[in-house]
Parts: C-alpha cells; sequence; structure tokens
C-alpha cells in the first residue's frame, strides 16, 4: 500500500523528466565547454517522446501479459526509461569542423532550465500534497 503512496506514477513520470533534463544540462554544458576544440562534434538528448510514450502507456487499462522474452513488449516500465544522447554530425560552418553554434547552446541550456524548474515545482506540488494527505493539515 505504501509504495503505491510513495512511489506513485505521477512522481516517477516527474522523476524520469528531471534525469532527462539533468542529463540534457550535463550534455549542453559539455558542447559549451567544447566550442572551440577542432572536430568536436556536438551532441543532443532526447527524452520527451519516452515521457509521452510513458504517459500513453500509463492509461492503458490492462497490460498484455508477457510469457517469452522475445515478445512484443507493448508497456513500458518507468524504470526503463534512458534519455538518449545523440552525437549530430551536421553541417559546420567554421573551418576547423567543430559545429557548436553557442548562442544555440546558450537558448537550450535556458530552455532547459527553465523546464527543470517547472517540472521541480511539480515534483514539489506533489509533495506538499502527499504532506497534507499525511497530516491532515493544508
Amino acid at each position: 500500500m505504501f509504495s503505491r503512496i510513495f512511489n506513485s506514477p505521477t512522481q516517477k513520470l516527474l522523476a524520469n523528466a528531471l534525469d532527462g533534463s539533468e542529463l540534457r544540462n550535463r550534455v549542453t554544458a559539455n558542447n559549451i565547454a567544447n566550442a572551440n576544440t577542432p572536430d568536436f562534434k556536438r551532441s543532443e538528448v532526447l527524452f520527451e517522446e519516452q515521457l509521452r510514450q510513458l504517459v500513453v502507456d500509463q492509461k492503458q487499462p490492462t497490460p498484455l501479459k508477457v510469457t517469452n522474452p522475445r515478445h512484443i513488449q507493448v508497456a513500458r516500465n518507468p524504470k526503463e526509461f534512458r534519455p538518449e544522447v545523440y552525437e549530430l554530425n551536421d553541417l559546420s560552418y567554421r573551418n576547423d569542423g567543430n559545429n557548436v553554434d553557442i548562442e544555440v547552446e546558450t537558448s537550450t541550456m535556458i530552455k532547459n532550465s527553465l523546464y527543470y524548474n517547472a517540472v521541480s515545482s511539480s515534483m514539489t506540488q506533489e509533495i506538499r500534497l502527499l504532506r497534507m494527505a499525511i497530516t491532515g493539515r493544508s
């Protein structure tokens, strides 16, 4: 019973979103740090589609039973969330082969910071609601 309370699907989803955002921050910081490194290729983190799929999977009424590990997996477990890091080998407008644009990386960092703050506020609200339910006070 307590595991359902303290490990709700919403909390797991928010924790996964925070993990993905934290990884994006590290990758973007690495891109900025290597902005002047010859032949460095920028990387990018994609995880939003995985989060969307986890939400869709959680809304399914009953998961399919899998009797063999080779069967197609329909529902995903939030513990299986793994943000993906992609190295982008797109065109470089610089002579040294580096494709990092510091302005793009800075805007990515700002957007990611806003995203992280919004998700952490949602997580704080979830914890506040749980605390209110436990103590019976508002």
